[in-house]
């Protein structure tokens, strides 16, 4: 839905957040007239303070909505919400902010979504494509807004429109119908968002809407939930397992080495990110930057440079021989397993928070043969302390610091202390990146 059609129309944003807020810059700057919806009043008084007057702001549950022909949701508000239900019963127009940058953007694609990684894997492609010297654009769920990429104006034939390199939850994607990727991937399916979603099936099904009208599907061989349905032709697969797949690691005379549709790329000790789910990551990348043509040297030279990410198994110190390392953004068990076999040795786990509504009986396998103890924190601490008896000393404190404190007494030498919650951060802090600064900040003071 374009500026000049929405123009014409009664537009209701639905949510003042980073999104919201992103959403009401875009349609202020084209002279699109429009109101908004948000319970909470600090994010509506920031609203004003953004729009200036002129602007309607009420409740969700004030909103009358035959007033509107057209709602832009914000990802945090489900669509099953009661008004919105009868906003779409009533054949109002409800659509996200990825939906109004689809029906403008000009240069290519890349599409990324998956209950874990998509973050690294959106931002090792971005650096790939960076360090090729690609004008790129990363947005979406890993930060910037995607509205706030688009051009002020539409490029000419002599610009380079950038490479878009999207990350998107599920929750954006249910509000998305014209999004035309050159590549989708979703990297995998765990249980996430269980509180949202009626079962990981229907939560799979919304992340596999990614690939509707994908020219090119990636998908991981090894998840069967990744897998396009209908089956799509062309799919290109990444696998850990099978050296069939299009995109695999295989192994050689001096050790096991990536490979992209038969061609060697680079030796997996190459990677500078530690973990068998990072190799996943890069085959990832491989496969969805294909269509953009980069040489061998100009990919190897992309992954061999990738340094992570902060809060993604993000090394902080060596102290006394004990590694730390910040997690922050494991906010399910599917990474807090993968971050926990991605360690250098025995592991001093720091666990706890926001559950989502999932069962945390599958860490204990992990648990029992990689860590030596837990320290569990937040909300659903008891919760995960009842799914991980006995299988490992298991200690109670109520703030990050009291985590961090207890971490130091309880690792020796050739041990790594690890943060990685499985959980959410909402019930103690902002958000995952607060968390984590808050015990990089908590590892620091104990040298200091």
């Amino acid at each position: 839905m374009t500026p000049d059609i929405l123009k014409s129309k009664r537009v209701l944003v639905v949510g003042a957040g980073v999104t919201g807020q992103s959403v009401m810059r875009y349609l202020k700057k084209h002279a699109v007239a429009f109101d908004v919806a948000d319970s909470n009043q600090q994010l509506a008084d920031k609203a004003l303070e953004l729009l200036g007057s002129g602007c309607y702001i009420t409740p969700l549950s004030a909103v009358a909505v035959n007033d509107y022909d057209v709602m832009v949701l914000s990802p945090g508000i489900p669509r099953s919400h009661a008004m919105l239900q009868q906003a779409l019963a009533a054949g109002v127009s409800v659509v996200g902010d990825v939906e109004l940058f689809a029906v403008m953007v000009q240069g290519p694609v890349i599409a990324i979504t998956g209950s874990n990684g998509k973050s690294t894997v959106a931002s090792m492609a971005a650096h790939v494509l960076s360090a090729a010297g690609r004008n790129t654009a990363l947005c979406g769920n890993i930060g910037t807004a995607v509205l706030d990429v688009l051009p002020a104006e539409v490029a000419t034939a002599k610009e380079e429109p950038p490479v878009y390199v999207l990350e998107l939850s599920s929750y954006q994607l249910e509000s998305v119908e014209s999004l035309v990727p050159v590549s989708a991937v979703v990297l995998n399916i765990s249980d996430d968002h269980l509180d949202r979603y009626d079962s990981i099936d229907h939560y799979a099904e919304v992340k596999r809407t990614i690939y509707a009208k994908a020219n090119r599907c990636v998908a991981n061989l090894d998840d069967a939930r990744t897998h396009p349905e209908p089956a799509r032709s062309g799919t290109q697969w990444f696998s850990l397992q099978d050296t069939n797949a299009d995109y695999t690691v295989q192994q050689l005379e001096d050790g096991s080495a990536l490979f992209a549709q038969q061609q060697c790329v680079l030796m997996t000790e190459e990677l500078s990110v530690p973990g068998q789910h990072n190799v996943a990551n890069a085959l990832a990348v491989l496969a969805l930057l294909q269509p953009l043509q980069l040489s061998l040297a100009e990919l190897k030279l992309g992954l061999t440079t990738f340094k992570g990410l902060a809060h993604r198994t993000e090394f902080i110190t060596e102290l006394n021989g004990v590694r730390w390392f910040n997690d922050s953004k494991g906010t399910n068990v599917d990474a807090c397993m993968k971050a926990v076999e991605a360690m250098p040795g025995p592991v001093v786990l720091i666990a706890g928070g926001q559950g989502k509504g999932v069962d945390f009986s599958s860490l204990r396998e992990v648990v029992t043969r990689r860590v030596k103890a837990v320290v569990l924190l937040g909300e659903d601490g008891p919760l995960l302390r009842k799914a991980l008896s006995g299988t490992t000393e298991l200690f109670d404190v109520s703030t990050l610091p009291e985590a961090v404190q207890l971490a130091q007494e309880l690792a020796v030498s050739g041990d790594a202390v690890l943060l990685s919650p499985a959980c959410a951060s909402f019930d103690m802090f902002d958000n995952y990146m607060v968390r984590g600064d808050v015990f990089r900040e908590s590892v620091e003071r104990l040298v200091a």
